[in-house]
């Protein structure tokens, strides 16, 4: 086998071996180690989006040699399928299958990508995922210790001040792709998403949410940049607070995307009209009524290896007819999924740290919390979240996530640890 990896890496093109490629361990592991197998593999399936084709002609070469090899037939497809050549990746699946040397793991990975390249394949794409479970907060009503001094110096409502509660809550998302089949990316894309928690205790907080977006994704070629594509889109929403209908928004906005190297990078900008009911509980609720304008970045790549990283950035300006309500807000948050396989088996879990920061600065000082000062709110938030694959499509979730309010008004200073678990199936 040395004989021929030297060949592989001497047959690489030049412009593949360059600096960064040098620094690389595993290409240095290459060049150290040509008899190590798992070297070359693990260097071509680790090669960034502008060198897939290196990687690619690397397990050619490797397939040239030793025809029969599992392992090198699906490392090809999974490279043709981060290129979008589907049939291509498909074919080299179909191959892996057929390999004695095939593992229980690679199997059920390559049937799991095969149907995937299916769907992707349909001119009416459904996918979405089923989600159930429940919760535990330290703090259900996110809000100020009980007691907390108002500047009137009245006691902030205890209705609405921390206390724990756990609820049951339900979730779904449907999203649908029609492909015209064009060549040019040309698509029509809807989704719903769907929430609904009933606490166990606290009853005034019960919500449910329901949201709509749709619109058409046009392909642009473009000799620079990869898989650009824009999308002008409407959105509705509408939630319940207490079991009664609180809110509703109707609006749209524009998306792009595109694609650097291995990264995906989606910045957004919408409007919505928003209309809120007042209720018993809520009796100021129709004070926010106005427009919620937000801009933001969505990125998602690789970071190294089976670690990958997720992230948003935000801006939102609201206004409010009631003046105290409207405010500026600014929020980051970072998702970094690692997957990973404990027993040996195949099965992936997936681990995912994460970590988000609000800011919010509302316009004006609230009489009916304290007249003379100006709120403005810095939130933190931790989390860490597992995966685990239970059978076929159907998961098991967890979330441990803490949550911090600090303002300089006493009445929206707040702190919660919550605990989530439940099933997920996805299709």
């Amino acid at each position: 086998m040395a004989p021929a990896l030297l060949l592989v890496v001497s047959c690489l093109p030049a412009e593949s071996q360059t600096t960064s490629d040098l620094l690389n361990p595993l290409f240095q592991g290459i060049l150290a180690q040509p008899a190590n197998f798992n070297n070359a593999l693990q260097y071509a399936t680790q090669a960034p989006a502008s060198d897939i084709e290196s990687a690619i002609s690397t397990y050619e070469q490797l397939l040239f040699y030793n025809p029969n090899l599992a392992s090198v037939r699906f490392e090809l497809g999974v490279l043709y399928y981060r290129l979008g050549s589907y049939e291509m990746a498909r074919s080299y699946f179909d191959s892996a299958l057929k390999m004695k040397d095939i593992t229980p793991a690679l199997r059920q990975r390559s049937e799991d990508l095969i149907a995937d390249i299916d769907k992707k394949l349909q001119p009416d794409q459904f996918s979405g995922y089923v989600q159930s479970g429940f919760r535990y907060q330290t703090n259900a009503a996110l809000g100020p210790a009980a007691g907390t001094v108002l500047a009137s110096g009245k006691i902030f409502n205890n209705t609405f001040a921390a206390r724990p509660d756990g609820n049951w809550f339900g979730a779904f998302g449907l999203n649908y792709v029609h492909d015209y089949e064009q060549q040019n990316g040309n698509t029509f894309e809807a989704s719903a998403v769907g929430y609904d928690a009933q606490q166990f205790k606290l009853h005034q907080f019960d919500i449910g949410v329901m949201e709509l977006r749709a619109g058409p994704r046009f392909g642009i070629m473009s000799d620079t940049v990869t898989g650009l594509s824009i999308k002008p889109y409407f959105v509705a929403t509408g939630a319940t607070l207490a079991d009664a209908a609180y809110y509703g928004g109707l609006g749209g906005g524009l998306t792009a995307h595109i694609k650097l190297g291995d990264a995906s990078l989606d910045p957004y900008a919408e409007i919505v009209q928003q209309s809120f009911r007042n209720l018993t509980l809520y009796p100021l609720a129709s004070g926010m009524n106005g427009t919620l304008s937000t801009v933001g970045l969505q990125a998602s790549g690789p970071v190294y290896g089976s670690l990958g990283f997720q992230s948003r950035v935000t801006y939102a300006h609201a206004d409010a007819t009631f003046n105290p309500f409207g405010y500026n807000a600014y929020a980051d948050d970072v998702w970094l999924p690692w997957n990973f396989s404990p027993l040996g088996d195949g099965r992936t879990w997936t681990l995912t740290p994460t970590a988000g920061v609000s800011w919010w600065q509302y316009n004006a000082p609230d009489p009916t919390i304290n007249p003379f000062t100006t709120p403005d709110i810095l939130e933190w938030r931790l989390g860490l979240g597992l995966e685990v694959p239970i059978w076929k499509l159907l998961y098991l979730g967890m979330l441990a996530q803490y949550r911090a309010d600090v303002s300089n008004v006493s009445a929206f200073s707040m702190h919660d640890f919550s605990v989530t678990a439940g099933p997920t199936m996805r299709f």
